[in-house]
């Protein structure tokens, strides 16, 4: 009776173990076939895996890992914002410039005066003067920022938010840069009377109205990104000294006419323009901000992979000298 009693014993210890060791068994088959659905993911996924994706390159790719009860998620691709805003600061910097000119009328010399330094200003100038202009602005982050992931708005403070990172590989958002009269430049002109009350100035062998200059671009505490804007100028007189005439091109154009160009007329009258300025020179800020001028670096700082986004937007804090640009995916921006 005895030994009958310890065989069934050990009979029942041995279906503990049995049940104990294939549940294990068991549950080690699950985690391989886990572990091997991960391997070959590309070739086999379809059989072992259920797939949750979106058709927008925006949104989350994950991937569904299902067993029998229970279920584990491994993200696959990269996510990257759907556009990201950074609150931002315009700073002018002043012209250094020791450029001069002079105007000589029917071999009497007007005098001889600093196109930068105190110039006198001519009364119709839609520009106050040198105060008013600037060799470049540099738009500066001012720590604050905004993005929006899968429909959702969320607010940052500094360079980091998430897993990403922002780079200023100069220390700044953008720059505009002007064109000026080069420093140490001696600019002078001569006009001589063609009929009673006009003068023409004699240039390149032909006589005309007048030759325009640059003179840095716009820029005062305030006003909208859309008014800063490159300046030109030229002289004229009050029938004793020199005067400058400083105008924005926007001035000019409403004039009709257009100072970017090399020689341009109007009323039969002929005027010599400012070839050297550059496609971004003819624009003004806002425009060219909007227009996707400015690329920014977006780096994620777990996978070190790189997302380039570009301008697309400004915003004005009216009388200040903040603006906040609204940045897109480089390529989603090219759609638009």
């Amino acid at each position: 009776m005895a030994q009958t009693e310890n065989v069934n014993g050990e009979n029942i210890s041995f279906a503990i173990f049995f049940c104990i060791a294939n549940n294990i068994i068991e549950k080690q088959g699950k985690i391989m076939t886990i572990l091997r659905g991960i391997r070959s993911l590309s070739e086999t996924y379809d059989r072992v895996v259920h797939a949750v994706t979106d058709t927008e390159e925006n949104i989350s790719s994950t991937i569904i890992f299902e067993t029998e009860d229970e279920s584990s998620s491994v993200k696959l691709a990269n996510v990257w914002p759907d556009f990201i805003g950074l609150k931002a600061s315009m700073s002018p910097a002043t012209i250094a410039s020791a450029a001069t000119v002079e105007r000589i009328e029917n071999g009497y010399n007007l005098g001889k005066m600093s196109i930068y330094n105190a110039p006198k200003i001519d009364a119709q100038s839609s520009i106050a003067g040198p105060a008013s202009c600037c060799s470049k602005i540099t738009v500066n982050f001012e720590n604050i920022g905004s993005y929006s992931m899968e429909g959702k708005a969320y607010n940052f403070f500094g360079k980091t938010f998430d897993e990403y990172e922002i780079k200023f590989p100069l220390g700044y958002i953008f720059e505009k840069t002007f064109l000026t009269c080069s420093n140490g430049v001696s600019l002078t002109e001569k006009y001589s009377q063609s009929a009673p009350n006009v003068v023409l100035l004699e240039h390149a062998g032909e006589q005309v109205q007048c030759r325009f200059y640059p003179y840095g671009g716009f820029f005062e505490y305030g006003v909208h990104p859309q008014r800063m804007e490159s300046c030109v100028f030229r002289t004229t007189q009050d029938g004793k000294s020199l005067l400058l005439r400083i105008s924005s091109l926007t001035t000019m154009k409403n004039l009709g006419l257009d100072p970017t160009e090399d020689k341009m007329s109007k009323s039969g009258h002929k005027f010599i323009g400012v070839k050297e300025f550059s496609p971004s020179q003819k624009m003004n800020l806002y425009d060219e901000l909007k227009s996707g001028a400015c690329r920014l670096e977006i780096i994620n700082r777990n996978t070190n992979e790189k997302c380039f986004y570009v301008s697309s937007a400004i915003e004005h804090v009216a009388k200040t000298n903040l603006i906040t640009i609204n940045f897109l995916k480089e390529s989603e921006n090219e759609s638009l």
